[in-house]
Formats: C-alpha cells, structure tokens, sequence
C-alpha cells in the first residue's frame, strides 16, 4: 500500500498549506511509435514487422496521421496481444 503523501514544507520545516497533485497521464487512442515499448515492451522492429507481414492491419492497428508518421491504435493492439483478433 502506498504512503501518503506529507504535507509540502518550507525549509524550516513549517507547512506551507499547498497540497499535491498528481497526474496520471494516460496515453491517445492512437500513439506513436517511441510508445509502444513503454505501453506494450514492443521494439520498433517488432512493429515494424507485425505490419509488413499482414499481422497487424492498415486502418485497424495502425495507420499513417496528417504529417505522414506512422501511429498505432492502443485498445486493438491490446486485444491482438490478447489473442483477441
């Protein structure tokens, strides 16, 4: 179970009176590459094979953005690694 967190102090060790936030940052629907491995432990070349042999479907699991880069869809791979064509 994690601790909470201790009120913000200022170097005296007295309390300020701010709290904390923290964010959960929560990937798109469609991610770009350098995210796959963080998300998913799949390298580039591991993507870049999935949709050269047909694994992962133009459209479906990946698809191309307005500036032309290559993006992946997250809830779809997720189903793929599930076995969930």
């Amino acid at each position: 179970m994690q601790e909470p967190l201790a009120p913000l102090a200022d170097s005296n060790g007295h309390s300020v009176g701010k709290t904390r936030t923290l964010f959960v940052i929560q990937p798109a629907k469609w991610v770009r590459q350098e995210l796959l491995f963080p998300i998913f432990g799949i390298s580039p070349e591991a993507a870049r094979k999935y949709r050269t042999t047909n694994q992962w479907c133009l459209g479906k699991h990946w698809d191309r953005d307005p500036a032309n880069r290559i993006v992946y869809n997250r809830d779809a791979i997720e189903k793929w690694m599930m076995g969930a064509l």
